[in-house]
């Protein structure tokens, strides 16, 4: 009896595994929606246009932002008072992705000038989160003199100052952005919209 029953329980766990694959399968792939060639090439062209003007807003944003915090960290530093202040946790961020949790650890540092108290906070990933959990841990704040209200972690600003290193990130961003672009115009045009098919002759 048990001879019997042992191949017959196989034959269900393996059943049930491809069911589950198959299952797993059909919910991954990306639902495609058959179009004409005519309709395909309209759809093509004005993915291509959006995916154009998007990469261009969000080039044109980048940049601005990156030569915006350069700017900033020249005006800074140029005349700069740097401060220690105390660093503690704001609060930690849970994130999940694909079945693997990581944290985000957000901090905040006070410092005081001239009586009036300043707030900064920043994030960092787990990894990088040790120098601020120990024991009365600090930050490095430069401010300028002239204006204690415009202020951030030494070390930020610094890497912000040299205008090479700047342009550096932005090119690796625009090629990045450029890639992205391309893929969702791919994923567009290859995977949500393909052309139909020839018809079946009737039988």
């Amino acid at each position: 009896m048990h001879d019997r029953a042992f191949p017959r329980l196989v034959h269900e766990v393996t059943a049930t595994r491809l069911s589950t694959q198959s299952n797993h399968q059909g919910e991954n792939q990306m639902i495609s929606i058959p179009v004409s060639d005519t309709s395909h090439a309209r759809l093509s062209r004005v993915s291509r246009w959006l995916c154009s003007i998007g990469y261009a807003f969000l080039a044109v944003f980048f940049a601005w932002s990156a030569l915006s915090g350069h700017r900033q960290a020249e005006a800074i530093l140029k005349d700069a008072v740097t401060v220690q202040a105390p660093v503690q946790v704001d609060h930690i961020e849970e994130k999940r992705r694909k079945g693997r949790v990581s944290y985000q650890y957000h901090f905040r540092y006070d410092f005081s000038v001239d009586g009036v108290e300043y707030t900064g906070h920043f994030s960092t990933s787990e990894d990088n989160a040790t120098p601020y959990l120990g024991e009365a841990p600090q930050v490095d704040v430069a401010y300028a003199r002239s204006n204690p209200a415009q202020f951030d972690r030494l070390d930020r600003l610094e890497g912000q100052k040299g205008l090479g290193s700047v342009l550096g990130r932005v090119i690796v961003a625009l090629g990045m952005l450029a890639i992205l672009a391309f893929v969702v115009h791919l994923l567009v045009t290859r995977k949500l919209f393909v052309r139909q098919g020839p018809a079946l002759p009737a039988v």
